[in-house]
C-alpha cells in the first residue's frame, strides 16, 4: 500500500462519507469517541503516538509483530506496512465495539498480514471480566479495562494465550502491549514465545524490568528507553536504542 505524505488531507471519502486518514492510512473512528487522544490525533490527521510507531516500524527486521490494545485499529496501518514480505500482524482488542471498529480500519486499508482477534490477553484461556461502558451506559473505548467483579457495563470477554494462538515457529520480533493492567498476565501467557525469540517490549506504563528479569531469568533483558508513556526492553547486547 502506498503511504500518504503528511501533506494530504485528514479526510478520505470511502462511499459517500468522509474518513479521516494520514500518512499511514485511513481510520474508522467510532462515534461517540471523538474525544478520545488517539480518535483526536487521527481526526486532525495525524499519527497518534509518531514517535512509537517509528521505532516499531525500524525495528521489525524480519519478524512478526503482536499488537494487543488495538482501539479502533489506530496503530495497524503503520505497523502492518511496515512488515516484512512474510511476516505477520498479530492484533488483539476485547472490547467488542472497538474490536469491530479496528476490523474496519483493517478492511479499508486493505490489509492482508493482519491477523485480528476479538479477545483478550492472558495467562489463561477461557473468559475474564471487562468494563466497556461507564456507569451511565456510554462506551469507556480505549479506557475500558479489566475487572475483578461483575456490575454496570461489565461484560466477559474472550481470554487466550498468546502461546496457543501464536505459532512457536513464527519469529516474533516485538511484542507490544496496551492491556491496562494486565501485561504480568500477557507476558506470562506469551512464555514460551519470549523466551524463544527475545522480542523488544514495548509495554505502556510498566516499567518493571526486575519482574521481567525474575519470570523470564537469562534472557537479559534491559530497558533501553522510554516512547510516550511506553517502556521499551531489549536483550542486553541487542544494538537496539532509541
Amino acid at each position: 500500500m502506498q503511504l500518504k505524505s503528511e501533506a494530504s488531507s485528514a479526510m478520505a471519502t470511502t462511499g459517500t462519507k468522509a474518513k479521516p486518514q494520514n500518512e499511514y492510512g485511513t481510520y474508522h473512528v467510532p462515534e461517540g469517541l471523538e474525544g478520545r487522544p488517539a480518535a483526536k490525533a487521527v481526526l486532525s490527521g495525524v499519527p497518534y503516538e509518531p514517535d512509537t510507531l517509528k521505532f516499531m516500524r525500524a525495528n521489525a527486521g524480519d519478524g512478526d509483530i503482536i499488537h494487543a490494545g488495538m482501539f479502533f485499529g489506530d496503530f495497524l496501518p503503520a505497523l502492518s506496512t511496515a512488515l516484512a514480505k512474510n511476516a505477520q500482524l498479530w492484533g488483539f482488542e476485547p472490547n467488542p465495539g472497538n474490536f469491530e471498529a479496528a476490523e474496519k480500519t483493517a478492511k479499508m486499508n486493505k490489509l492482508k498480514n493482519a491477523n485480528l482477534f476479538n479477545a483478550a490477553l492472558s495467562n489463561t484461556s477461557g473468559q475474564i471480566l471487562f468494563k466497556t461502558k461507564d456507569d451511565k451506559g456510554k462506551s469507556l473505548g480505549g479506557l475500558s479495562h479489566f475487572v475483578q467483579e461483575d456490575g454496570d457495563g461489565v461484560e466477559a470477554v474472550d481470554a487466550m494465550m498468546l502461546d496457543y494462538v501464536v505459532p512457536l515457529d513464527r519469529k516474533v520480533s516485538i511484542l507490544q502491549l496496551d492491556v491496562e493492567g494486565h501485561e504480568k498476565e500477557a507476558m506470562k501467557g506469551a512464555y514460551h514465545i519470549i523466551n524463544r525469540w527475545k522480542p523488544i517490549l514495548v509495554l505502556e506504563y510498566f516499567g518493571q524490568l526486575h519482574w521481567i528479569n525474575r519470570n523470564f531469568r537469562g534472557l537479559g533483558y534491559e530497558r533501553i528507553g522510554k516512547l510516550h508513556g511506553n517502556h521499551v526492553y531489549a536483550v542486553e547486547g541487542s544494538g537496539i536504542s532509541i
